[in-house]
């Protein structure tokens, strides 16, 4: 069985929008839950500045053997300019990926790594 729901919200004054999607599924090994949110803030700015910062990249995996779930955290933050008429804006962006396994059985991973 698959659930997906997707929400789409203007944020205050129109700075900006939130964008997520939900999805559940279930077998007879697991159930899986996955949230992916994008954030987008825009605001005028004069000019582009010369240096553009990198992209932060953020990931985390937690296993937790006793209660038989796995859970994977991916994240990006970072800044984008763009022209649009003879206007520029900054767009400030927030993209996340989270992964949340439970496991029905005894064993976590259902196969081996391919590295090993």
């Amino acid at each position: 069985m698959k659930n997906v729901v997707y929400r789409k919200k203007e944020l205050t004054s129109r700075v900006g929008r939130a964008v997520s999607v939900r999805e559940v599924s279930c077998d007879k090994e697991s159930d899986t839950q996955v949230n992916k949110t994008f954030v987008y803030l825009v605001s005028r700015v004069d000019q582009i500045p010369q240096d553009i910062p990198a992209p932060e990249v953020f990931i985390t995996k937690k296993i937790e053997s006793e209660g038989r779930s796995e859970v994977f955290l991916f994240r990006v933050k970072g800044v984008v300019y763009m022209k649009q008429h003879r206007f520029i804006y900054r767009v400030l962006y927030s993209h996340g990926l989270t992964v949340h396994l439970q496991w029905k059985t005894h064993v976590l991973s259902s196969k081996p790594s391919a590295l090993a």
